[in-house]
């Protein structure tokens, strides 16, 4: 197995474009535990988010892209994620692209989400739990 916890997108926002010292120093300790993992689709939506909000350019966000590699195992998704997400977002009222990382990291057994947007302590098919990193000081995790 890649990873045991599967990283959603806002971790690596706290981790390369954000101000907040306290939560940035939680994510590059997860991000450098050698336990992560994330899918094309978190850099996909790193990518975004960084360039919309933060108004960074593209050759900052190639850098943080390019370290992100070097660091993280990325996972391609499959067709399997799509069909399953769909499930998942219709049994637990969620989002698509939620449910699509949450599919992705129940395909590849992850013991754990990590992310501050999805609700804490929400166990996905006796499976796999979302944790918040930032809860806590960020002790629930690696």
């Amino acid at each position: 197995m890649p990873g045991k916890y599967f990283v959603d997108t806002n971790v690596l926002l706290y981790r390369y474009a954000n101000q907040d010292e306290h939560k940035n120093r939680i994510a590059t300790r997860l991000l450098k535990s050698g336990e992560c993992i994330i899918s094309i689709q978190v850099i996909n939506e790193f990518c975004n988010v960084v360039r919309r909000k933060f108004s960074d350019q593209f050759a900052q966000i190639e850098i943080a892209v390019q370290e992100i590699r070097a660091n993280l195992p990325i996972e391609q998704l499959q067709l399997a994620d799509s069909i399953s997400a769909v499930g998942i977002a219709q049994r637990h009222q969620l989002k698509f692209y939620d449910a699509l990382i949450l599919a992705c990291a129940k395909r590849l057994h992850c013991q754990a989400v990590l992310s501050e947007d999805m609700q804490h302590g929400f166990v996905l098919d006796g499976q796999m739990t979302i944790v918040n990193p930032f809860v806590l000081g960020g002790n629930d995790a690696a």
